[in-house]
């Protein structure tokens, strides 16, 4: 049956071509975009995870829906050790962050202030990686390190002095002055706009909260163990003064947003397969009607209408799965190369992305998810347009036809 349908379908060579090309554009302009959407989401994720969520988060019991400094947590050395030594595990970065008025000599601004063990946030987001003038704060500094648009909002350089006021733990007053050590380029227009970092200690000494933190951050190596590696941090920690979130739920609006980006690309393929598969199913009516004589002449010859049926089904398959598969053949080095040597973005296009929190790169993601979703679409369009020649041929009356 194979090899009768293999000759059939070059019988019509035009016909054929015509099929398999239109299948093949259509796996091909899904698979790309389909890649770019899931690369740059990734990347989007992944950005997040590296340099300010994490893959958990342990915060205390009231914190999560009221981020003031009096719901913040404690924790001692040992026990951030101990989660440290957490199969899975690796890094365990203890964070405060809070707000302040920063001042320079004749402009003022509320800034995010993060604390942060530099040595851990190396490890962690490789922030030294963005300092672009000046240097990286040591584990005993008392300086700070502000984004390049903050900088340049304060009109302070390296070596100057920002003044930062605001409130300390249990309604103390929060004051002190700290040396501009280095001016950092952060991911988002955001960050670079309103954020700067100082060390854990001189952050819990400027709010006056020895050992304490808004939350510890954690990154681990295999994401599939996530659960496993919760439960055990809730071995570790105190569950009944501390909560234990994963990164489902930090970044629960983000999740959503790509969620409805991923809708709205399967409502565009769904509408370029449906495209496909009424051309596909314009040509299978062509063939069938101009076939006709052929089907009496083999059914009266002995074939079984089943093993016509199944010669034709064969031969769409065939088309198919040839358009298909050269489309894939054909993406999977571009994949692979726009995922190594992401696509960088410049000018309006590269500010929009940065506004909305994004890198301005357009990097591709490579899933056997997203190859393997377009084959098995693909066979599903053909088995919808098999049914025509199948009802043709079983419904066939060799009386009405001439032979």
């Amino acid at each position: 049956m194979i090899k009768l349908a293999w000759r059939n379908i070059w019988r019509n060579r035009r016909r054929t071509i015509i099929t398999m090309a239109s299948v093949f554009f259509a796996v091909f302009f899904c698979v790309i975009y389909s890649s770019f959407e899931r690369g740059t989401w990734g990347r989007v994720i992944e950005n997040m995870l590296n340099t300010q969520t994490g893959h958990i988060q342990i915060h205390g019991k009231e914190y999560w829906d009221d981020k003031v400094i009096d719901n913040f947590m404690f924790m001692d050395s040992g026990t951030i050790s101990e989660l440290g030594n957490i199969n899975n595990i690796v890094n365990v970065s203890p964070r405060l962050e809070t707000f302040a008025l920063a001042a320079s000599d004749s402009v003022s601004k509320g800034i995010a202030i993060i604390g942060i063990s530099p040595e851990k946030e190396t490890q962690k987001s490789n922030l030294p990686s963005r300092i672009i003038k000046g240097e990286y704060l040591s584990e005993i500094d008392n300086g700070i390190l502000i984004g390049e648009g903050l900088a340049k909002y304060l009109k302070v350089d390296i070596g100057d002095t920002l003044a930062l006021i605001g409130q300390g733990y249990q309604g103390s007053s929060a004051a002190g002055l700290f040396t501009v050590r280095g001016i950092l380029k952060l991911i988002t227009t955001e960050m670079d706009n309103g954020v700067a970092y100082i060390t854990l200690s001189t952050a819990q000494q400027f709010i006056d909260m020895p050992n304490g933190y808004s939350g510890i951050l954690i990154s681990i190596n295999n994401n599939k163990r996530l659960n496993e590696t919760i439960r055990k941090v809730k071995e570790v920690v105190d569950v009944q003064m501390l909560d234990v979130y994963p990164w489902h739920f930090t970044m629960e609006r983000l999740l959503q947003q790509s969620e409805s980006n991923r809708a709205f690309l399967i409502f565009i393929m769904g509408i370029l397969y449906v495209i496909v598969g009424f051309g596909i199913l314009g040509t299978v009516i062509m063939m069938a009607n101009e076939r006709i004589r052929e089907f009496s002449v083999m059914i009266s010859l002995g074939m079984p209408r089943i093993r016509l049926v199944s010669i034709v089904s064969i031969e769409l398959l065939i088309k198919s799965l040839i358009g298909a598969i050269t489309a894939i053949v054909i993406t999977l080095p571009i994949t692979y190369w726009f995922n190594i040597n992401p696509i960088s973005l410049s000018g309006e296009l590269a500010s929009t992305y940065t506004q909305l929190g994004m890198e301005p790169l357009l990097p591709m993601a490579i899933e056997l998810s997203i190859f393997v979703n377009q084959l098995i679409t693909i066979l599903i369009i053909s088995l919808f347009t098999m049914i025509y020649p199948m009802q043709k041929i079983l419904k066939l009356k060799l009386r009405n036809n001439k032979i």
